[in-house]
């Protein structure tokens, strides 16, 4: 996700919150690291915090008790720790929660970071929870250049108020889709192609693209050359043409099995 110094801050922290969290962060497109331009970051990583802050997680006892629920997978909470560890360790700062929640059941607490860069593995892989880095950058360009540093390219965001400025720099982003100031939108539409670039895949699913995915290809073959009426294996069938492709056939592939 790149945030542009002239977003809508308050649109974009709300699809930084509920996109990275949703889910637990364990969707496959939701937004993974977020590059925002200076002038704004700061306020930016203040609308995030305390949206993020007042999430609630954990086991619900009701429809709309919680925000945030379990991770449905026992080696990712390994990998979660992992990350939000070798982040802190090169000098990341924690705003909000950082932990796995104690008690029974795997629950690890919506997650701000900052100070973060491209030696963290949480940067450069993906964590697949509720966790959600944010780095400064000085302007639009290195976003780009920071976005497309990665073997992935599944999904990505831009945010700005001029959507002519927002498209042309979501065309330059190395992704299956990108989207101008919303997130995921893409896999609602069922009209829209959803799929990969790099090492995320090839080809889609949804749209023209993804309905020509799933039918059958047509080869094509043409013979420029017609030397003869027909072929000789067609009907009409005459022995001494069949005694003559029975040997070339044979000395194609062989006599066949000896015992």
């Amino acid at each position: 996700m790149i945030v542009l110094s002239d977003a809508n801050l308050e649109r974009a922290a709300n699809f930084a919150t509920y996109y990275s969290m949703q889910n637990a962060g364990q969707t496959c497109i939701s937004i993974e690291r977020v590059y925002v331009e200076e002038p704004v970051y700061d306020e930016f990583v203040a609308k995030v915090s305390e949206k993020v802050r007042a999430l609630r997680v954990g086991k619900p006892n009701g429809y709309g008790t919680v925000e945030v629920g379990a991770i449905t997978f026992p080696p990712q909470m390994d990998t979660i720790k992992e990350h939000v560890a070798d982040a802190v360790q090169k000098g990341a700062h924690v705003l909000a929660g950082g932990n796995q929640v104690p008690g029974p059941g795997r629950f690890f607490e919506p997650t701000v970071l900052v100070d973060v860069d491209h030696s963290m593995k949480i940067m450069t892989e993906e964590t697949f929870g509720p966790t959600l880095p944010i780095m400064k950058v000085r302007d639009a360009e290195e976003a780009v250049r920071l976005a497309n540093d990665t073997p992935y390219g599944l999904a990505s965001s831009v945010f700005s108020r001029d959507a002519a400025r927002g498209e042309a720099i979501a065309r330059r982003i190395e992704a299956g889709a990108t989207t101008v100031n919303d997130a995921m939108i893409n896999y609602a539409a069922l009209e829209l192609p959803m799929g990969g670039a790099k090492a995320s895949g090839l080809g889609s699913r949804h749209g023209a693209g993804g309905i020509r995915k799933y039918c059958s290809q047509q080869a094509i073959v043409v013979t420029a050359r017609l030397a003869f009426k027909r072929e000789a294996h067609m009907y009409p069938y005459k022995s001494r043409t069949s005694r003559l492709l029975a040997r070339f056939f044979k000395f194609l592939y062989g006599r066949g099995r000896r015992d």
